[in-house]
């Protein structure tokens, strides 16, 4: 037989043979009944209670032997044993996680339409003429010079041709003339080449003979350090065979003085030598500056003489000359027309609209409406009251409740400075990336961040809801058993890592390295002892 009792929390089983009574301090406090399920209630009548307990612990040893076998013949018939079992045996396989920390952010949900931020509306720079050909739809992604459709231009393509026929029969009037002075052109650009060459030898030269000064004085200061070092070397060799003689220094040692002198004498042969080299070469410079300047004037007499007879011969076809440029004026107006008859893309964009189709004449109405750049940009309407919760570059996540492949990131850029007086809402302007899905007029959801902190969070998957709207976890006892516990929820926080599985605040009810049930909290009651698998 093994007597048992039940200690002050019921939660443990203890030895009856103890013979010393727990001290009020050592005393936990008295379970409330709604701690003891129906099953785990104390013996009645005939069994052991907390008082009989106590006062056995009082009365000794033999009183609790006494006691425990009573309790053991008394009891055999009782929900002990499967109480006992109960609390030994954990009733639920769950797993466990410790309350964290991250940053979370608050958001501010407000919805609006998406805008173009830029939307360049393309008029025809030719009014009056058909169009023959559109060449891009909406929705095409056009670059900046793209032609996006083409008017008829027959009739400017005959004045053209009519305009150069006459250029033709002026220029041919001229062409003997500028034949005439072909020669004398070609004697100038002769002259004007020699002239060049010459002026360009005589830099040359002058150049060569800076060079050559400049060496000549370098290599004069060069004699004039090498024979400073040759005596010092001299000198230092002098003491150091002295020193040599006396014992003072090694034999060696002098004789590296020595190898110093022979060095010095060779340095200073060499520079005397570069000398004579730098004066011959600035001779020859200066000879070479002479001749560059006699070919100079040589090229200068020939190049004025050429240019005479360029002036008499362009005189003869100044007036001829004159009528092909009144033809060219008449060319180039009418190839101006015709590239008018291109419309074309001011800049890179998304286009929007095509009012040009084929056989429409044009006139002062847009033909195309571009999304400059094809950026977008979301407007979205929040109360005034929320306006100081708003600052510009916030995140925005943006979505849609019609599409669901909308789910992009913005940024806000400003927010309007005048609000609705009826509606008491401003216009929050965010900034959409480029992406094919998103069109003007569509209207979208936004959360905007307003603040971003750190806040305590636990999986969303252990949160269990309650039918008063309040919800509630199951925080986990060093002991296994685990307590119902209600918490207050703050925002959801999205999946960071691949797992997918998001987070939810909790504002209040639960601290810092709390452990908390997972997977299983739905099968649990408060008060039930599991085991905790990773």
């Amino acid at each position: 037989m093994k007597p048992l009792s039940y200690d002050i929390d019921h939660n443990q089983r203890t030895n009856p043979d103890s013979s010393v009574p727990p001290t009020p301090e050592e005393s936990p406090p008295a379970a409330s009944p709604a701690e003891f399920p129906p099953e785990s209630e104390p013996p009645k009548a005939g069994g052991v209670n907390w008082k009989s307990i106590l006062i056995g612990v009082g009365l000794g040893i033999v009183l609790a032997g006494i006691g425990g076998r009573i309790f053991a013949e008394s009891s055999s018939d009782t929900p002990v044993a499967d109480t006992e079992e109960r609390e030994a045996n954990p009733s639920q396989t769950v797993t466990a996680v410790t309350v964290g920390q991250q940053a979370v952010n608050r958001t501010l949900n407000a919805s609006g339409t998406v805008q173009a931020y830029d939307l360049l509306p393309i008029l025809p720079r030719a009014t009056g003429l058909q169009i023959v050909d559109v060449r891009v739809r909406e929705g095409d992604l056009v670059g900046a010079g793209e032609i996006l459709a083409v008017l008829d231009d027959s009739v400017l393509q005959s004045q053209l041709s009519g305009a150069l026929s006459q250029i033709d029969s002026a220029r041919s009037s001229v062409g003997a003339a500028e034949a005439d002075i072909s020669q004398a052109q070609s004697a100038r650009s002769q002259a004007q080449a020699d002239l060049e060459r010459a002026r360009t030898g005589v830099r040359q030269a002058e150049s060569r003979v800076a060079q050559a000064e400049a060496s000549l004085t370098r290599n004069r200061a060069r004699v004039s350090q090498a024979r400073a070092n040759l005596e010092q070397s001299e000198r230092e060799y002098q003491r150091s065979q002295q020193l040599a003689n006396q014992g003072a220094i090694s034999q060696q040692e002098a004789e590296l003085r020595e190898r110093d002198v022979r060095t010095a004498r060779e340095e200073v042969n060499q520079a005397v030598e570069d000398v004579r080299v730098a004066e011959a070469e600035l001779e020859s410079a200066r000879a070479d500056v002479l001749n560059a300047q006699a070919n100079v004037q040589s090229s200068q007499a020939t190049l004025d003489s050429s240019l005479a007879g360029i002036e008499a011969a362009q005189a003869g076809v100044a007036n001829a000359q004159a009528g092909v440029q009144n033809q060219d004026a008449v060319v180039q107006e009418l190839e101006t027309r015709l590239n008018q008859t291109l419309v074309v893309a001011p800049q890179g964009g998304i286009v929007a609209e095509r009012q040009a189709r084929v056989g429409d004449v044009s006139g002062t109405n847009p033909l195309f409406t571009l999304i400059a750049q094809g950026q977008l940009e979301l407007q979205l309407q929040v109360p005034e009251t929320q306006l100081p919760l708003i600052r510009p570059g916030a995140p925005v996540q943006v979505r849609s409740d019609a599409d669901s492949r909308i789910n992009v990131q913005g940024r806000v850029r400003e927010i309007l400075p005048t609000i609705n007086p009826e509606t008491r809402q401003a216009t929050v302007v965010v900034d959409l990336p480029n992406d094919e899905i998103l069109r003007p007029g569509m209207f979208l959801a936004g959360e905007i961040v307003t603040e971003t902190r750190d806040g305590l969070t636990i999986p969303s998957a252990a949160v269990l809801p309650q039918p008063d709207g309040s919800a509630q976890v199951f925080r986990l006892n060093p002991d296994d058993t685990v307590t119902a516990t209600r918490i207050e929820l703050g925002e959801v926080v999205e999946a960071q890592d691949e797992s997918g599985e998001s987070q939810v605040e909790v504002l209040s009810g639960l601290e810092m390295g709390d452990r908390i049930v997972v997977s299983g909290a739905g099968f649990l009651n408060d008060g039930d002892r599991v085991r905790v698998v990773d």
